[in-house]
């Protein structure tokens, strides 16, 4: 004897019985009622929320001969024959498995035929995702003027991986996540209809657990139906998911927020030796945890734990810092148990890290230095250099005080902040020339090559190459600046890399960036005079050169002809 599992026994037979979906069911209802109905619809969300459902109820609705109000009646021959699974004229195509352009020829070739029994002949794709690109593009053609009898339903959980140009062809829908109360009245119904006793307890558990897809919480409802039988209890289901040992759960996170790293490892290890799914351990204390912050923040209404719960965290919250939750939580949910054999090592050093209170001053410290520093340094440092004085002592030394050298060194990898550019620009504006200022060059030469360690050219990676040149041999020669190279086969790619206007923008901005000014750019060789620049450049233009020192040859001797 065969039976038909709860998420299809129960599938909603028209637009009323949908839940959470009242704003796709509405403009639907109101389309077949007006007989405005698209030839082509996307229905996307989450997994469980009724995309394919309601794709069903559309082909039933406008086949119905007798519609209420843009609902099919249930009552005449295509309904009942629709019901029954017997209607020729709805055809259901998974793309996963038949995602290929010659799928969709054969769509192509067939959507021409009338109807068999009913008016509108409707095809109904799921994981239309996974159609591959040639497939979509043989495809759009047709999705954009079908015969007057075809409709088309793409269902899919991932719309960013659909084309562009099939989502501009069809009227879309977003499917949103129900919401536990809405599951759980659901699953009220199934199991009064089913005759089943589920305590309202076990079912809200049910409801949240199935994270707003309803075809999970059906699922998990018919597993504890069967195993259980009669009297479907809490205590069942948290056993059945692995959510028992609540208590335990709340200790420790009780010993976290407290900082008790003795007896946080305890609770942890005797849950492994219990044989309790890490996993799931986790996963709710990662819940508390959220739980506790969102008390010390007085957002319970969002909160669905049981009271007794609530009050020991509420409890909790009112004697700790809000910065120790705040850090817990992050180092908690940063924990990565997503192996086949979890370990307790990721957990234990989560604990020693939240007990720890002398790694809390390093968590603090980035979240408010860099909101305080471009409010306070820059206006305080930008009046303090005099132009006139600057003039008068190009060749000196710095001065201390006044040398905007830091900034270059301390934010090489953050080259957007705020307080950079103006420092660099003054450094450069007073101290320009060949001598004077030259510490500050070397130091925006290093902030410039590190911002550069990512930028990739037409074929070399430019931080790389420029690394070859010493900072302390950078110099300023007027609106030019010098770019010895201490390698001559660096010097070449970089030489090839600036032939590239794409490279030679990246470099332009970079040196923008950091000195304040566009420059142009001379690369030459360290130690050797621009004359023999000139008379080695053939040399160092020629393909077979570049070529053979690719493939790692070495010039051992360069000999003029």
């Amino acid at each position: 004897m065969t039976s038909q599992v709860y998420y299809r026994k129960w599938r909603p037979g028209c637009f009323a019985d949908l839940v959470g979906q009242e704003h796709v069911a509405t403009t639907l209802r109101q389309a077949i009622r007006q007989e405005r109905v698209s030839h082509s619809y996307l229905f996307c969300g989450p997994r469980g929320t009724g995309k394919t459902t309601t794709a069903r109820i559309v082909a039933k609705a406008v086949n119905c001969l007798d519609p209420q109000e843009g609902d099919p009646c249930n009552q005449c021959s295509i309904c009942v024959s629709f019901n029954e699974e017997r209607f020729m004229d709805v055809i259901e195509m998974d793309a996963a498995s038949n995602r290929g352009i010659e799928d969709i020829r054969e769509i192509r070739d067939k959507v021409n035929f009338s109807p068999g029994e009913g008016r509108r002949k409707v095809y109904i794709i799921d994981e239309a995702h996974m159609l591959t690109d040639q497939a979509s593009n043989a495809f759009l053609k047709t999705l954009e003027e079908p015969p007057a009898h075809v409709i088309f339903i793409l269902c899919t959980t991932e719309a960013n991986r659909i084309l562009p140009t099939i989502v501009s062809r069809c009227q879309r829908f977003d499917f949103r996540r129900l919401p536990s109360e809405r599951i759980y009245q659901r699953l009220a119904e199934i199991t009064e209809g089913e005759g089943a006793s589920v305590a309202p307890d076990a079912l809200r558990l049910v409801a949240r657990y199935a994270a707003g897809s309803l075809r999970d919480a059906e699922n998990l409802l018919e597993q504890l139906v069967v195993s259980c039988g009669d009297g479907v209890t809490l205590a069942q289901v948290e056993e059945l998911l692995g959510l028992g040992h609540g208590d335990r759960w709340l200790d420790l996170v009780k010993y976290l927020l407290m900082s008790n790293t003795t007896a946080s490892l305890e609770i942890i290890n005797q849950a492994a030796w219990d044989g309790v799914d890490l996993r799931q351990m986790h996963r709710q204390t990662l819940e508390l945890l959220r739980a506790a912050m969102l008390l010390e923040w007085g957002a319970a209404g969002a909160l669905e734990l049981p009271e007794h719960v609530a009050s020991q965290l509420r409890e909790l919250v009112t004697n700790l810092p809000n910065w120790r939750i705040v850090k817990a939580l992050r180092i908690w949910g940063d924990v990565n148990m997503r192996y086949d054999a979890p370990s307790t090592l990721p957990l234990e050093l989560a604990v020693v890290e939240i007990c720890n209170d002398d790694i809390a001053t390093p968590v603090e410290a980035p979240r408010t230095e860099p909101a305080a520093r471009p409010m306070t340094a820059p206006p305080a440092r930008r009046p303090a250099p005099d132009p006139g004085p600057a003039s008068s002592t190009a060749g000196a030394p710095p001065d201390p005080s006044q040398t905007p050298a830091s900034p270059p060194h301390r934010e090489p990898d953050r080259p957007r902040t705020a307080p950079v550019r103006p420092r660099a620009s003054a450094a450069v504006n007073e101290g320009m020339g060949p001598v004077g200022g030259g510490d500050d060059l070397a130091g925006m030469w290093q902030a410039t090559v590190k911002a550069l360690g990512r930028a990739t050219g037409k074929r070399y990676n430019l931080g790389a190459l420029l690394r070859d040149c010493k900072p302390n041999t950078i110099a300023l020669e007027g609106d030019t600046l010098l770019v010895p190279f201490v390698h001559r086969p660096n010097m070449e790619r970089m030489q090839e890399e600036m032939e590239d206007p794409g490279s030679r923008n990246l470099v332009t901005e970079a040196v923008t960036r950091f000195f304040g000014t566009p420059y142009n750019f001379r690369i030459t060789l360290a130690g050797q005079t621009e004359e023999g620049a000139q008379s080695n450049r053939p040399n160092q233009h020629s393909p077979l050169v570049r070529t053979a020192l690719n493939m790692g040859a070495r010039i051992v001797e360069d000999t003029l002809e």
